[in-house]
């Protein structure tokens, strides 16, 4: 029997462990934002969000012109989540070092936090040390870590992707509409910092009540609090659309299936910039032939469409592996594709995954564990949809849901990418969840195991005497 000292001292571990793997989380990317240097940090997309924030503020519009522009055009061609958060501390702190500095640590947090709440979403299914492990595992994570140190969206993505399934998980725990409601708000603001996720809240209320994982009036909620946002924005792009001016979301959507539909297009980029004389003449022609197939997509999107399937219908077996096998892996790889390679987006100095031996040591580690990771979430599918006599046994109701939530956002994620563009720098928000499926594979595996030893083990019982007949 447990005495009341011992009852109170388990009662805090759990807080304890999580608050100090939230410290060593936020340790770990304070320290790299603090040491490595981003050579010329506002580049690329980045370019574009800081436009975002700086029109925001210096002229309440929102728009990708640049900082000074004679004439301001709203547009929405990018999502507002992202820039709206560049401009709350441009406004604070003006444009400067201080500004960019705030932005840096503020996403170092955002990073630790994710890890916090993703590991704490594992204890509806899991066992605290399964748990932590799976944190222990995010919070060393080398893209995760990294990827703090760019003005990029994936930080905030991540955390807000995480913390709107922990509103969720907690609104089936509790049966709260509030929390539903807010779960769904959450994922729309994730909605409107990646507009891949639009749809993902509506048809994960639909598929939670299909499944009879969560009440009608959850569901209904969540599909509420999901709409909002992503609603009011829909209504203010309405009244600033130009079809013809190729800066909406749509515009950028079809641009990414014209290059995702194009095997060649990801080494034709890198050779533009790394490629030798020819390699750079002959990657541009494919470059623009890509850019063509898109034009034709934003004009006539069935000659586009048609374009496409024509070219694929060419080298059908290629363009099958291409989807179905290069892009998946190519999201859940390793080196980054459209950036400066290996786990960075742009140039970066000082990093300590490069000078210093501990941090080239972990990423050595990290990048051997990268294939089983994937391929141990890929199990996890398994292990989830069978029977409760497998390897896993949910506690709760709220814990398979919580489960089954978090496999539909990872299986969803995949298959937008893959359709799209498929690249591992977008698969950086959801590497947490990928660990904490892998673990949940590695913990049911170990169950399994467990059980089949103590069966073996067991004397075989004595059969019964029978009557002998003359």
């Amino acid at each position: 029997m447990l005495t009341t000292d011992s009852t109170s001292r388990n009662r805090w571990l759990w807080p304890l462990a999580l608050f100090s793997l939230t410290m060593f989380a936020l340790a770990l990317r304070w320290y790299y934002v603090s040491t490595a240097l981003v050579y010329h940090p506002v580049r690329g997309d980045a370019t574009q969000y800081y436009a975002y924030a700086w029109n925001l503020v210096h002229h309440g519009t929102f728009s990708k012109d640049a900082p000074g522009a004679a004439i301001i055009t709203p547009d929405n061609y990018r999502d507002p989540g992202y820039p709206l958060f560049l401009a709350l501390w441009m406004k604070a702190l003006g444009t400067g070092d201080a500004w960019y500095a705030a932005v840096l640590l503020c996403q170092a947090m955002l990073g630790a936090l994710t890890v916090t709440v993703v590991t704490q979403l594992g204890r509806f299914w899991l066992t605290p040390r399964w748990a932590i492990g799976a944190g222990v595992l995010m919070a060393v994570w080398p893209h995760s870590i990294v990827i703090t140190s760019f003005l990029l969206t994936e930080t905030q993505f991540g955390f807000l992707c995480a913390l709107g399934l922990l509103a969720i998980a907690q609104a089936c725990q509790r049966r709260s509409l509030w929390l539903a409601a807010i779960g769904g708000l959450v994922l729309g603001s994730a909605a409107l910092t990646n507009a891949v996720l639009l749809p993902f809240g509506i048809l994960l209320s639909v598929f939670m009540a299909w499944r009879k994982l969560a009440a009608k009036n959850i569901c209904v909620a969540l599909a509420a609090g999901a709409l909002f946002l992503p609603g009011a924005w829909a209504i203010r792009n309405i009244r600033v659309s130009n079809p013809t001016s190729g800066n909406s979301s749509m515009d950028r959507a079809l641009q990414n299936l014209a290059q995702g539909a194009s095997p060649d297009y990801h080494a034709a980029y890198r050779d533009t910039i790394f490629g030798d004389a020819k390699a750079r003449v002959d990657s541009r022609a494919k470059l623009r032939a890509i850019d063509q197939e898109y034009e034709l997509l934003r004009t006539s999107p069935a000659d586009g469409f048609s374009a496409i399937l024509h070219r694929a219908a060419k080298h059908p077996a290629r363009f099958a592996a291409w989807y179905l096998l290069e892009k998946p892996y190519a999201l859940w790889g390793w080196s980054i594709l459209i950036g400066q390679g290996d786990i960075y987006v742009y140039p970066t100095m000082n990093s300590p995954f490069k000078t210093q031996r501990p941090w080239i040591a972990l990423e050595a580690i990290c990048q051997s564990l990268n294939l089983p990771l994937m391929l141990l979430t890929l199990a996890s599918l398994l292990v989830a949809w069978s029977s409760r006599r497998s390897s896993v046994a949910w506690s709760t109701q709220a814990g398979e849901a919580t489960l089954v939530m978090m496999i539909s956002l990872v299986v969803f994620a995949t298959l937008v990418y893959t359709a799209l563009q498929a690249e591992p720098r977008y698969s950086i928000p959801f590497r947490p969840f990928e660990m904490l499926l892998a673990l949940t594979t590695l913990a049911g595996f170990t169950r399994w195991w467990q059980e089949r030893r103590h069966s073996v083990g067991r004397p075989t019982p004595s059969p019964l005497p029978t009557t002998q007949h003359e």
